[in-house]
């Protein structure tokens, strides 16, 4: 009887010891950095074609956030006029919106969920800048910005996942022609603008 209950033992401490092998084994290859590189497909303020595109390192380390890069591009043209005398004139203006965010990964049984938040200031190499021309003046204005994102991703051989994401770009309304120079601009015009709105990703995540 004495022999049955020491053996008995043994077979659950090798039990043991086998389950927590496998534990962390699993725990191991569950551990990975990933690289994600996300193409911007449109933005809702935009009129037009965009040039956008988010990057993100992703680690393994638990509660610490990821960090990452956003930044979308493009050109407004409209011809606006001056209700006073019904003057017209061509303004361009070249919008860049560009965040440094953070970000988490929440595992789902059958789909990724990504959240994060970003921010952009002069200080950080990242803002909004606009440089608008009209009637061969230039304007330049730089603004805070501030950003809310998720991606839904579906994995596959758990190295690589694909997935769509939403990036909401916040930041106040600005006048195109507030920092004029380079010349003289008459007339009364409105160039007040919001440019802020929410870039469409599709992108791609591999893991190693």
């Amino acid at each position: 009887m004495l022999n049955r209950t020491k053996y008995f033992r043994k077979l659950c401490l090798s039990g043991s010891f086998l389950v927590g092998l496998i534990s962390l084994s699993s725990t191991a290859n569950a551990q990975f950095i990933g690289i994600n590189v996300d193409y911007g497909i449109d933005y809702s303020a935009a009129p037009g074609k965009v040039d956008g595109y988010s990057v993100g390192i992703s680690h393994p380390a638990p509660f610490i956030p990821n960090i990452g890069y956003s930044s979308i591009s493009f050109i407004d043209k409209e011809s606006i006029t001056d209700p006073s005398d019904n003057s017209s004139v061509s303004l361009e203006t070249t919008t860049t919106i560009k965040t440094i965010n953070l970000f988490y990964n929440i595992p789902f049984p059958v789909v990724t969920i990504t959240v994060g938040f970003g921010y952009g200031a002069d200080n950080l190499y990242s803002e909004v800048e606009t440089i608008t021309t009209i009637d061969q003046v230039e304007s330049n204005l730089e603004t805070s910005v501030s950003e809310a994102f998720f991606h839904i991703g579906l994995p596959f051989w758990n190295t690589v996942e694909f997935h769509l994401g939403y990036h909401l770009m916040s930041f106040t309304n600005i006048d195109l022609t507030s920092n004029k120079s380079g010349g003289n601009f008459e007339g009364t015009y409105n160039t007040k603008k919001n440019y802020s709105g929410g870039m469409t990703t599709i992108g791609v995540q591999v893991a190693f």
